[in-house]
């Protein structure tokens, strides 16, 4: 069982991220696998190859960035697939992603975004989003250096598909990209009711550092909804108000930035009522014309979450991306 009480022993003997470190070689690691149902002998894999987990932690940004990575063997990877969270998120809640992504031949590397899961940083909050932006670059020079599979390829859930799509924005004149694949999930441009809470924010930020988190169904699986509000022991019970402060900016960033010719693939369901996803992909295709969209119809905003039916509707849209 892993508890409240855990996480700072947890994030105190934690080694540093190398992609090689065998994760159960720490003790205090496996309490959290397993909590997450995320233990590698529990895992699939591609016939006759066994999963093998890596855990740590490294210097970004200003941060201490919590990083799980897996991989299989024998047989080669087909690459490697950055996984990016959303808001309240981490990396322990994306295991069905994991499995899927596995048992298609890829390695897959999980990070806690600044401010959640094992990662330092205030809960739920962040100064810019430029800082996440700042972490996943950090993170794909480290993974360079240690050679992991290529090609590589972004999945961004929510606020993982904002950080995804400013990582393109901030590298779209290279020639030589370090990401081929990118896909968004549920995009956060902003989010539902944008103006109302907007306007909320501008009273009370001078007021307050945050005001409670509202639980909202951004998902049919119940069991997944109530995992989040009653046991999982990382998530954030706090809207952080620097928070909004650094999504405000991040969208004048956005909308002053020239277009893209970077072809995302997108994702959204159309019973999302967690982020503005009619706004949003109206963005999305003027700032990358190259995009391409699939909406999923009553699906809610955590698609890799969501109950099966929806679930499985988005494995088959990501087989077009994967499967080659």
């Amino acid at each position: 069982m892993f508890t409240a009480s855990d996480i700072d022993q947890l994030r105190a003997s934690l080694p540093e991220c190398d992609f090689a470190a065998d994760a159960l070689s720490v003790p205090a690691l496996l309490p959290y696998l397993q909590f997450y149902d995320l233990d590698p002998r529990q895992l699939p894999a591609p016939s006759g190859a066994a999963v093998r987990c890596s855990a740590g932690s490294f210097d970004a940004a200003g941060f201490r960035i919590f990083c799980q990575s897996y991989t299989f063997s024998p047989g080669g990877c087909r690459g490697t697939v950055f996984v990016l969270h959303g808001y309240y998120d981490h990396g322990g809640l994306y295991g069905k992603l994991l499995r899927y992504l596995l048992l298609k031949g890829y390695a897959v590397v999980l990070f806690d975004l600044p401010g959640h899961g094992l990662s330092s940083g205030d809960r739920a909050a962040i100064t810019s989003f430029a800082q996440y932006t700042d972490v996943l670059d950090a993170l794909l020079t480290r993974a360079a250096t240690a050679a992991l599979p290529a090609p590589w390829h972004l999945v961004g859930q929510s606020t993982g598909g904002t950080i995804a799509m400013d990582y393109c924005l901030r590298h779209c004149a290279e020639t030589a990209p370090r990401v081929d694949k990118v896909v968004l999930l549920a995009p956060l441009v902003r989010p539902h009711q944008w103006w109302h809470g907007s306007l909320l924010h501008s009273v009370l930020k001078h007021v307050v550092e945050g005001i409670p988190r509202n639980f909202v169904d951004n998902s049919h699986d119940t069991e997944f909804l109530h995992f989040l509000r009653e046991e999982d022991p990382l998530q954030s019970r706090q809207l952080s108000a620097r928070w909004v402060s650094a999504l405000k900016e991040w969208l004048k960033c956005f909308e002053a930035a020239p277009a893209c010719t970077k072809a995302l693939f997108v994702v959204q369901g159309t019973g999302d009522t967690t982020v503005d996803w009619r706004y949003n992909l109206q963005a999305i295709a003027r700032k990358f014309p190259l995009a391409h969209i699939e909406t999923i119809s009553e699906a809610r905003h955590h698609l890799v979450n969501e109950s099966p039916p929806y679930r499985e509707h988005l494995y088959g849209l990501l087989d077009s991306v994967f499967q080659y």
